[in-house]
């Protein structure tokens, strides 16, 4: 066929009859390294080809024929690349991860080349958009507006540059999550230090032959030692390691890392890479970022002090003689010790308690049912199609009837796999084409445990909401026009306000109250536990936040500073203890692990800002008078969740609220539980 007559787009499954499927098409998960590596360069190469027949034709080009094929087509090239990324952060077999890392590359190198094609930058602005179709109008904008930021209108040797840095960041990135990945370590410890943790969690860890039981910095067995375990040497050691994973790896990989996107932000005549990206978000520019992270801190400081300072008091009642909170004794990334020894006394909230009243089988079904109750969902359970690990679970979803998407569950850890908590999208979802799917990653299963019987940490069951948010967001824009109108291409620090949002029905006591109970006994969780819950969940929040925030300054410095010679651990630690009332030790590396600096760069900030938005969000839930009112959650699936981004982010939000957001909901929340709420007729701590 000539070039200068474009092949026709192949149909999408289900278009010629109107109905849409959840397709995993020519990648099927049973695909070895081989034949995975082949089907990608088979699509990547039908893609180039495609591409290159269509920027060759002759005008006009219009919606129809030039738009919607190509849109086709980059939906493909998507998907390919989101099927590869998955399976590079969760495959068990090494060698398909091995292949699949390369074929998510040689995905990006696809798209990095297409961003900076003059001819195809040239033929979209001079596209033939109708007057009265402004979502389109808005997709094409975009598309203009990533290829003017990719480097699109640059002379080409200036091209050939950028498509040569960006290739090598995306190889520097995928370095630097896979060692993380790979980046597992542990303690061995005495059985009999590890007085305070859970009979289930005790019963789960076995020692070994020489008597130690191995504790790993996996989520489901390093949190419960952080919380639980009444030895603050255990605490101490397990902190160290949980805080040094991929360390000293990924010291060299981050560094590089930084000097490389300097280069290509100058390249496009940034100033630096935090201009760059925060260019096409809410905020703007790292400037409004900066000042807005010096409101939040300006707020939350004076109550986070408050916090630290009934977190040593209640240390010196163990250790009159302590001068100092240490971080091993309350909150970093996890619940803290002597937090949830005050959640106990002062609250009567035993967190071991709350265990049994979470089996995940229960947990999950009670969030099946609160989305029916809330948008209309069913949850259909898949065993049919072979998937990439035993563990994994797969539903298909309909909304009122109607098929809307498909969901997976991979919730256990294992060697090799994605050590933190995330929504994957696996397939796009648009009117044109098939159903949206996504894939719900986290660890929070003991791998010791089956998962029928397995217990959820109640900070699990708040996660597990959270990402849930960003599954249903995900589900529900599913039908837009356009890939660019889904909801991976909202604005990013807008992404996180639905799921931050979600996690408010974890919290909320009637919710909590329809799943949580004790499988052996059936006893529903108490009410005056989830009432005394509820006031404990508020105890060290501020502190919570700041940490967010101090977390959200540290991810716009790195990003902002010039690279050359920066010592990344130095200024992780400056731009902690700027924020923070508590120092970091300098034997610690938590930069080496945090996933966040390679996707998120310089944009952390974005769960702060979500949050704010979010908080405002629930005002009109608040309104009804229940959380779970139908009327309310129809009208913010269809305000909010389904236009996915075919509109700006605060258009959104303008139009469910009616009005501007503002602070005054996310302030109430953040103090909350600054003043201490000491209740000398509480109840006693439930029985372990």
């Amino acid at each position: 066929m000539s070039a200068a007559s474009p092949p026709p787009s192949p149909r999408p499954s289900g278009a010629s009859t109107g109905e849409r499927t959840a397709t995993l098409g020519s990648l099927p998960f049973t695909l070895t390294a081989e034949s995975l590596a082949r089907e990608g360069a088979r699509l990547l190469a039908e893609a180039r080809t495609e591409v290159a027949a269509r920027v060759a034709a002759p005008g006009p080009w219009t919606v129809e024929n030039f738009l919607a094929p190509l849109d086709a087509l980059l939906v493909r090239a998507r998907d390919l690349s989101n099927h590869a990324g998955l399976l590079f952060q969760v495959h068990p077999d090494g060698a398909v991860r091995d292949a699949a890392r390369a074929t998510s590359e040689a995905a990006d190198r696809f798209f990095n080349e297409l961003r900076v094609d003059d001819r195809l930058y040239r033929i979209l602005t001079a596209l033939e958009v109708p007057s009265d179709d402004p979502e389109t109008r808005y997709a094409v904008d975009k598309m203009l507006r990533e290829m003017r930021r990719a480097g699109a209108e640059q002379p080409p040797d200036q091209r050939a540059r950028l498509i040569e840095l960006t290739n090598r960041i995306d190889r520097i990135s995928n370095d630097f999550t896979g060692n993380i990945a790979k980046g597992e370590r542990a303690v061995a410890v005495p059985r009999d230090r590890l007085t305070g943790l859970p009979p289930d969690y005790l019963a789960a860890h076995v020692p070994g032959a020489d008597g130690a039981v191995r504790i790993t910095t996996k989520y489901p067995d390093a949190h419960p030692v952080m919380a639980y375990c009444d030895d603050p040497e255990v605490r101490r050691e397990l902190l160290f390691e949980m805080l040094n994973v991929a360390h000293p790896e990924n010291l060299p990989v981050l560094e590089q890392l930084l000097v490389e996107r300097r280069a290509l932000a100058r390249l496009l005549r940034y100033r630096d890479y935090a201009e760059f990206a925060t260019e096409d978000k809410m905020m703007e520019t790292p400037e409004a970022v900066a000042a807005f992270l010096d409101r939040i801190a300006d707020l939350l400081t004076p109550a986070a002090r408050q916090d630290l300072a009934r977190f040593l008091a209640r240390k010196r009642r163990d250790d009159p003689t302590a001068e100092r909170l240490d971080p091993w004794d309350a909150a970093f990334w996890s619940d803290g010790y002597f937090d949830t020894k005050i959640r106990q006394e002062e609250y009567g909230v035993d967190l071991r308690a709350l265990r049994s009243y979470l089996p995940y089988p229960a947990v999950r079904d009670g969030l099946f049912r609160l989305c029916e109750e809330l948008f209309g969902l069913a949850f259909r359970r898949r065993t049919d199609e072979p998937l990439w690990h035993p563990t994994v679970e797969a539903y298909d979803v309909a909304r009122h009837g109607r098929p809307v998407g498909r969901c997976f569950f991979d919730l256990v850890p294992r060697a090799g796999k994605y050590t933190h908590a995330a929504q994957f999208d696996l397939r796009t979802g648009t009117a044109r084409g098939d159903l949206p799917q996504a894939v719900l990653v986290c660890n929070f299963l003991d791998p010791g445990t089956p998962p029928e019987t397995a217990r959820m940490e109640y900070r699990d069951v708040v996660t597990f909401f959270h990402e849930f948010g960003h599954l249903l967001h995900n589900l529900l824009s599913g039908d837009g026009p356009w890939l660019y109108t889904t909801m991976p291409f909202v604005e990013w620090d807008f992404v996180e306000a639905p799921s931050q949002l979600f996690e408010e029905w974890a919290r909320d006591p009637t919710t909590l109250a329809r799943f949580a109970r004790d499988p052996t006994t059936g006893a529903p969780i108490p009410p005056d536990l989830l009432a005394r819950l509820a006031a404990a969940e508020a105890m060290g929040r501020a502190l919570r936040q700041l940490r967010q925030v101090a977390l959200a300054t540290i991810s716009l410095d790195l990003y902002r500073r010039d690279p050359t010679g920066l010592d990344t651990t130095a200024a992780f630690r400056e731009g902690w203890d700027r924020r923070c009332p508590s120092s970091l030790d300098r034997a610690y590396h938590p930069q080496t692990a945090w996933g966040h600096l390679t996707g998120y760069s310089a944009c952390y900030y974005t769960y702060v800002w979500s949050n704010v938005i979010a908080r405002d969000l629930l005002t009109p839930f608040r309104q009804s008078g229940s959380l779970t009112d139908r009327a309310t959650a129809e009208r913010y699936a269809a305000e909010i969740l389904a236009p996915g981004s075919r509109r700006p982010a605060a258009e959104l939000v303008r139009r469910f609220l009616g009005r501007e957001f503002d602070y005054a909901a996310y302030e109430r929340w953040a103090l909350e539980g600054a003043e201490p709420t000491r209740r000398p007729d509480r109840p006693a701590p439930l029985a372990r």
